[in-house]
């Protein structure tokens, strides 16, 4: 596998008796109903809704990628995602890759959400019991069809009852039946706190800042996922010194870029505390 922007294949794989359809369509029959529904599932929010409902197999949830573009044969890196999120790692030997090279890529390339992995997880972290249990507790709201620990989810998510930014129910889902999975809510919690903490930097603004970074994201990673979960971070003065705001000079080759203040100190809110 190669970084963005490169091709996968080789010239000796172009030319060679199979095709890149050919690859998908191996990878197609070595994927079960269940795999199918697991792919349209996490390609919800990339892929129209209507669409995913119609698709009965991977071939067409893999038409629907190459026609929105999430999918190609110079940069297949989306499907490779997708078979390493559900356990298929097998399969990647047909986008001539590995699971170590999709583990190294994931995080800059991924494109399943943090929320969506999430849920993925919770899923299959919940068996035929504690979905039985689920439902008895939300048997008031749900429809009387039978439902696997996934479309429950995903009902749930498309009831308005759980988003991004709210697991309430989840919570208290999880906390009554099955409170291991508490540890993948509070996981999910800390991996968006730095998301937040470290957004994307524009490539255009990127050209514009130091070389120097004194206070690298692996960093503020390490740091934030020490804390415990509900504290609160002043993140702040940390974000601005990894991503200053920046505009272009008028003269780039003469002037340099000013000094953004060094932040010195971390700091949280604690519950009788104030950030100091």
């Amino acid at each position: 596998m190669k970084s963005q922007g490169q091709h996968w294949y080789s010239s000796s794989d172009k030319n060679c008796k199979v095709s890149f359809r050919e690859k998908l369509l191996i990878i197609d029959s070595n994927l079960g109903v269940q795999d199918v529904e697991n792919l349209k599932f996490l390609c919800i929010g990339l892929v129209p809704n209507k669409k995913l409902e119609k698709s009965s197999s991977a071939s067409d949830v893999f038409e629907h990628l190459l026609a929105e573009d999430l999918l190609s044969e110079e940069d297949p890196f989306f499907l490779a995602e997708l078979l390493y999120i559900i356990r298929q790692k097998k399969l990647l030997q047909h986008l001539n890759c590995t699971k170590e090279e999709v583990e190294r890529l994931l995080p800059t390339r991924q494109r399943v959400s943090l929320f969506r992995n999430l849920l993925y997880e919770l899923s299959e972290g919940i068996d035929s019991e504690n979905l039985k249990d689920m439902i008895f507790l939300l048997k008031d709201s749900l429809p009387k069809t039978e439902m696997t620990s996934l479309s429950f989810l995903a009902f749930l998510e498309k009831q308005g009852k759980i988003d991004e930014d709210n697991l309430t129910c989840l919570e208290d889902l999880c906390k009554t039946v099955v409170p291991k999975l508490l540890r993948n809510i509070e996981k999910y919690k800390r991996e968006k706190a730095i998301q937040i903490v470290t957004p994307p930097v524009d490539k255009e603004a990127e050209s514009y800042q130091g070389e120097e970074e004194l206070v690298s994201q692996t960093d503020v990673k390490t740091f934030l996922e020490a804390l415990p979960v509900g504290s609160v971070v002043c993140w702040s003065m940390l974000n601005n010194r990894l991503h200053p705001p920046t505009s272009p000079p008028c003269h780039p080759k003469k002037e340099k870029e000013r000094e953004a203040p060094v932040c010195t100190i971390y700091c949280k809110w604690s519950h009788h505390g104030d950030c100091k």
